[in-house]
């Protein structure tokens, strides 16, 4: 789908259809009914690749180790769930399938495509060998074109008509197929830390957790009650829900250098944080959910 203009004042919520209230900040908009977080961030994708907020050499530096170990887990629980019964293999499609590595980590098992607005991001996952297409989705698609499995890693939260996207995956789904929404959760520990320390009138953390300033800043964070409502509205229902770990100490401090505008001084500290309650935070709510919608057979 195209990316609309940020959300405006008011906006209805996505699950619940109340009308959105002005929370911590001017752009961040609660529901006052349900548990449901939005914000009025504005989507700037770099569609023609002529720009780079964010340096994407460190991100893919930072992000590399954490999501591989991620997408192995990821893709071993959706074999299980969707077993291949020989040839041709269950078809996914990966909607903003960045640098390709999901798709790649999946390719033993499924028939995978990609998705991928960013022009120099498509340009590199093409460069893998992967099957992507430039563009937005389900614009990209074929009004027949239907898929095993739909996937939005860490996607989904960062598209304004989330309800829209749901309902196109339904359309774009065979009976029984599987959308695979793994995003950072609103329930998660480091959100509820940012969220707290913004109240008190350190809005940083809170800013770096929504992606304030990017060229994709989250528009959503959810939850199990407000993604099951979203889906619901779209013919989904919530099948099962896990989690994945939010960080590793493997290029964590090249993630955190990714944004421009943190310092080196800063960036060290927080890593030295980050990695030292790494341990701890196994045992706290998770900050990645993974929910497992399934359409009806």
């Amino acid at each position: 789908m195209a990316i609309p203009a940020a959300f405006e004042v008011g906006e209805q919520c996505p699950a619940c259809f109340h009308r959105l209230a002005v929370g911590l900040f001017e752009w961040h908009r609660p529901c006052p009914r349900c548990s449901y977080e939005g914000s009025t961030l504005r989507v700037d994708i770099d569609v023609h690749g002529g720009a780079e907020v964010v340096d994407e050499t460190l991100r893919e530096e930072g992000l590399e180790h954490l999501r591989q170990r991620n997408f192995q887990q990821l893709e071993a629980e959706l074999a299980a769930r969707v077993p291949s019964t020989g040839h041709p293999r269950p078809t996914l499609l990966d909607v903003g399938c960045a640098h390709g590595w999901f798709l790649q980590a999946s390719s033993a098992h499924f028939q995978g495509t990609g998705i991928e607005p960013d022009a120099r991001v498509a340009a590199a996952a093409a460069a893998r060998g992967v099957d992507v297409r430039k563009g937005f989705f389900p614009d990209v698609l074929g009004s027949g074109e239907r898929f095993d499995v739909i996937v939005f890693n860490d996607v989904l939260e960062h598209i304004p008509d989330v309800g829209a996207a749901l309902r196109a995956c339904h359309q774009h789904l065979r009976p029984g197929g599987w959308v695979v929404v793994n995003a950072p959760a609103r329930t998660g520990v480091l959100y509820r830390i940012s969220r707290w320390i913004a109240r008190l009138g350190m809005p940083a953390s809170f800013n770096r957790m929504w992606q304030q300033g990017f060229p994709s800043p989250h528009v959503h964070y959810l939850d199990d009650a407000s993604i099951g409502a979203i889906a619901a509205h779209a013919g989904l229902r919530v099948a099962a829900i896990s989690s994945l770990p939010s960080i590793s100490s493997h290029g964590l401090y090249a993630r955190i250098r990714a944004d421009r505008s943190v310092s080196f001084v800063k960036a060290a500290g927080v890593t030295v944080i980050l990695t030292l309650a790494g341990p701890l935070m196994r045992f706290l709510p998770a900050d990645i959910k993974v929910w497992w919608l399934q359409a009806e057979r």
